[in-house]
């Protein structure tokens, strides 16, 4: 008995369901696109998005270049950011952001794009487009609307975007070091320091493009070994004057004298070799 109840109601749950959809394909089919508009609002108002934006969909092509266009569109574009599908929002929103760009909408559709270029963002470890997108749409949306209510709210998401591209760079460079590609190495840890001169992996990366320095000369063809050392005594140097008190330290006096003995005993002048004295 118990289970005939079950199935029983479950059957009405679906007829239900089933009458619903049926309902809502109805209105969706409806050959009236005043009908579909003004239910695709009802459905707007009361936050059902996955039934108005299919709707304002429908009415694309039929309002298209009338007074209603740009409030469709803008729907349209939000029912799809608010439903999470980020991919689509992106794609209506970048459209309404060009061709609306006076809209009463507009401000929000700049603001809604940013946001939703953020939450596209990949983590640090993956490719860094959409953050550097997202980045960029602030940035045109601080412009075009200095005086914005939701300016106060952007800095969070400019700050951990600009993180996440620290973090990427700081990761790219150091898997150079890793896979033991020392030349391309230290050009990818220089770039880091300078592209995030107050990155809090700058002391290691210094570090690192001692070591790779030291490593490439060690490792070099005897031709090519004094210039590199000469390299790595110059990147200690750089070290060691930015990080005094580094963790670092010990080791990197190790490779420094080891350095220096190759040139002191192929009789090189360490004054003439570099830029400045030591």
């Amino acid at each position: 008995m118990y289970r005939l109840m079950n199935k029983g109601i479950l059957l009405i749950l679906i007829s239900f369901a089933l009458s619903g959809c049926s309902g809502f394909n109805k209105i969706l089919k409806n050959p009236d696109p005043e009908k579909r508009y003004n239910a695709g609002l009802e459905f707007y108002k009361k936050k059902k998005y996955s039934k108005s934006t299919p709707l304002f969909e429908s009415l694309n092509a039929v309002y298209n270049g009338q007074s209603r266009d740009d409030t469709i569109s803008f729907y349209i574009a939000k029912g799809y950011y608010i439903m999470s599908d980020y991919y689509s929002a992106e794609s209506s929103l970048e459209k309404f952001t060009r061709v609306y760009g006076r809209s009463n909408f507009a401000e929000e559709a700049y603001y809604l794009r940013a946001v939703n270029l953020y939450r596209m963002s990949s983590r640090a470890s993956l490719d860094q487009r959409n953050t550097i997108d997202a980045i960029t749409a602030f940035d045109v949306f601080n412009t075009k609307f200095p005086d914005s209510e939701w300016n106060s709210k952007d800095k969070d998401y400019l700050d951990e975007l600009k993180r996440r591209l620290e973090e990427k760079s700081y990761m790219a460079a150091k898997l150079y070091y890793q896979i033991e590609d020392y030349k391309s190495a230290i050009v990818a840890l220089r770039n880091s320091i300078r592209d995030f001169p107050s990155s809090k992996h700058n002391e290691e990366q210094s570090f690192l493009m001692l070591k790779a320095s030291y490593i490439y000369a060690k490792k070099s063809v005897r031709r090519m070994q004094p210039e590199r050392y000469i390299a790595a005594i110059d990147e200690y140097y750089n070290f060691i004057s930015e990080y005094p008190d580094s963790e670092y330290r010990a080791e990197a006096k190790v490779m420094y004298d080891e350095s220096l003995l190759f040139t002191q005993k192929r009789g090189i002048n360490l004054e003439d070799e570099l830029d400045i004295k030591k």
